[in-house]
């Protein structure tokens, strides 16, 4: 004869667990959010495996919730920059913290060929923000300064391991 398992314990177990950080709970401003950021923490990614020192420019366009970026990165090997534009357009207009975002040109294949990031984090005066794919496999922490103290870094590196990123293969970038 088999007992059913009593429910108290696993309950229990549920709700003592520790559970992962939710996404911002406070709206992003799009106004503060606007402008140039510099990409100091990132997981390892196949896009940019060579990519150092990464500036992103956020800028709003004609339509509402549409913004262009332009990425320009160091490649390690050589030095050379290169740059990559994408459109980004708000998918969640109630907290403006989820964007589709695009390439621009013969990439764009007519808008299909995009990714969706979230906004997992920021700070309330805008210096700092941590962005996301939806799964979290892949995640960015970007700055207002292209730099940041040992211990900033360690502080947001922390703060993204919270909201449970994956810090196995973390890439420092930027000063």
């Amino acid at each position: 004869m088999m007992r059913a398992a009593p429910i108290a314990p696993i309950a229990a177990v549920i709700l003592l667990a520790p559970a992962a950080a939710q996404a911002q709970a406070r709206a992003v401003d799009m106004d503060r959010f606007d402008g140039r950021w510099f990409e100091i923490e990132r997981s390892h990614n196949n896009v940019q495996k060579d990519c150092s020192r990464a500036q992103i420019d956020f800028t709003p366009q004609d339509a509402p919730g549409r913004y262009g970026l332009t990425v320009t990165c160091t490649r390690r090997a050589d030095g050379q920059v290169e740059t990559l534009r994408a459109n980004a357009r708000v998918t969640d207009a109630e907290t403006n913290a989820k964007f589709r975002f695009t390439l621009t040109g013969l990439l764009s294949f007519g808008g299909l060929a995009g990714q969706n990031y979230w906004v997992w984090d920021h700070d309330p005066d805008y210096g700092w923000a941590i962005l996301a794919l939806p799964d979290k496999s892949d995640w960015w922490i970007w700055r207002r300064s292209p730099s940041a103290s040992p211990a900033e870094r360690q502080r947001l590196l922390a703060r993204a391991r919270a909201l449970g990123m994956d810090m196995s293969r973390v890439i420092s970038t930027g000063g």
